[in-house]
């Protein structure tokens, strides 16, 4: 007997063999999917305790997996950190840090994120004088938007115990000012020179960012997550919710080895696999991001000298990576830039020599190569990508990226054709909008959201978009028990107010999710 029955629905599914005229209802049975057929074929499941739905012709579809986007950093833009994403100009900015500064006294520390510099008018990177003006009694430390980037006042340097002395770890930059002294600005590794000094969230609060971004999840449709950057702490705290039934999503963790600014790799994590959360691989960072140009590339930035950074030695990446490969952990690197990317590529072929079954993730592979992708293909190497980066960040690469470049900026389309699995994601808090449909969008039309088109004939069509959401998502986490819709898998689905097959692809992110199930329980209904 079924516990949940939907009918007339239009049932959408990417997995090989699916035929949309199989069926028009879904019968759930505890928590995983009992059977699909049929209205006539299946309405004898019904008994007294059964909630039976009439989709109206909607499109009933596995619930989306976000492949890489950092949970819990999502959710301290909605608790404990102030959100600067929308400011449009270096003076609102202040001025919103100049406001919490007033509204939050006795804050020890204020620490913003998301701050653009690309679609200010200057476009200029603000520093520890311009922060000085609005709060010079009390440390602050703003994030830029890629979290590659960020800016500390003049409280926060002398509470880092940061002179012009100070040694930058590697793999990481402290600029200087006219005055020779630091300005406040630091990139990559050179982050945890501050933030290691920034009072440490507890348990507690983390678990309550989780379930401030989980509410979200759950209205874009969202039922899996992979989060790539996890740290012992919040590891425990994951643990626990976990333990304690909380998680109520689909967690795929990814604890991080390196610790910016930090000598000594964290405890390399145990392998745990469940049908809620799982920890089987381990993250790495190669290189910094596009849109504020520390990606490590091959040539320069346009109209610089500047070529980003690369982080890892290779000798410590290998021996990381072999000793995580022993204990059945897979790795996951952090690699946009040309040159990070080959150097990744060239790293995990080494490794796949003597692990050739373990998980191997590139995560973004903005700028790869013909000779790149051919490699990744030969030695089954997959990506988590962020056709989402398009929309928000497709200016900053219009200005950085000489025209080559551009023209090869996360190309999805010839990632495909090479048969390497593929996930999308959003990797927010890095954007703002981290809807699925947003990003199919994106990927489909390829366009910015200044109107302007990237690497437009990398564009993929919508059902591969909702492919690599789905169950390539779930593919790539090394989960089998999701991300379709047949007998035995596990009832995560969504309802949707329009089909995606169906909506012009300048439309695709009005479609409204109006029903997210997990686990075969309604979880968010409009």
């Amino acid at each position: 007997m079924a516990n949940l029955i939907i009918h007339n629905a239009n049932l959408l599914s990417l997995h090989q063999g699916f035929k949309q005229d199989s069926g028009d209802t879904i019968a759930i049975e505890g928590n995983s999917i009992k059977a699909i057929g049929r209205w006539d074929e299946l309405k004898s499941l019904v008994h007294a305790g059964t909630t039976v739905i009439d989709a109206g012709g909607k499109t009933v579809m596995p619930g989306f997996n976000d492949s890489h986007i950092h949970i819990w950093k999502v959710g301290n833009l909605k608790t404990f950190m102030l959100d600067v994403r929308s400011a449009g100009s270096l003076d609102e900015m202040l001025g919103m840090i100049r406001d919490y500064h007033w509204r939050n006294p006795d804050v020890s520390w204020i620490t913003a994120r998301g701050f653009n510099e690309a679609g200010w008018k200057d476009g200029r990177m603000p520093d520890k004088n311009d922060l000085d003006k609005v709060v010079n009694n009390k440390p602050v430390y703003v994030i830029r938007t890629c979290a590659h980037i960020a800016v500390a006042n003049t409280r926060a340097l002398e509470a880092s115990n940061i002179t012009a002395n100070t040694p930058v770890p590697s793999g990481g930059m402290m600029y200087i000012g006219a005055d020779r002294k630091p300005n406040g600005v630091f990139s990559e590794t050179a982050l945890g020179l501050v933030s290691k000094h920034i009072p440490a969230y507890t348990k507690s609060e983390l678990k309550v960012m989780v379930k401030a971004a989980r509410n979200e999840l759950y209205s874009l449709g969202i039922t899996a997550a992979t989060d790539p950057a996890v740290d012992p702490l919040l590891l425990q705290a994951y643990y626990e919710m976990h333990e304690a039934d909380e998680l109520g999503f689909r967690l795929n963790a990814i604890p991080i080895l390196l610790p910016d600014g930090g000598e000594k790799p964290y405890e390399l994590p145990e392998y745990y696999s469940s049908d809620w959360f799982n920890v089987n691989t381990v993250k790495f960072f190669s290189d910094g991001g596009l849109s504020g140009k520390t990606a490590a590339l091959k040539r320069y930035y346009k109209n610089t000298k500047e070529q980003g950074i690369l982080r890892l030695q290779k000798e410590q990446y290998l021996q990381l990576g072999k000793a995580a490969m022993e204990k059945g952990l897979g790795l996951a690197t952090h690699a946009i830039g040309d040159a990070a990317i080959e150097f990744v590529v060239d790293s995990y072929r080494q490794l796949t020599e003597i692990f050739p079954n373990t998980i191997k993730r590139i995560e973004h592979l903005g700028l790869p190569e013909e000779k790149h992708l051919e490699t990744m293909a030969k030695y089954n190497m997959a990506t988590s990508m962020q056709t989402i980066f398009i929309s928000e960040l497709g200016k900053n690469f219009r200005q950085y990226l000489d025209q080559e470049y551009l023209d090869q900026c996360y190309p999805v389309k010839s990632v495909l054709k090479h048969g390497i699995l593929t996930a999308l994601s959003s990797d927010a808090p890095v954007v703002s909008d981290l809807n699925p449909l947003k990003g199919t969008q994106a990927a489909v039309t390829r366009k910015d959201n200044e109107g302007y088109a990237v690497a437009p004939r990398e564009s993929i069509s919508v059902a591969e978009a909702l492919k690599a959401y789905t169950i390539n998502a779930a593919a790539i986490g090394n989960a089998t028990q999701y991300g379709a819709l047949q007998p035995g898998q596990l009832a995560d689905l969504i309802i949707l107010s329009h089909d995606p097959l169906k909506t012009a692809a300048n439309e695709l992110s009005h479609i409204k999710i109006e029903r997210t199930f997990v686990d075969g329980k309604c979880v968010f209904q409009v």
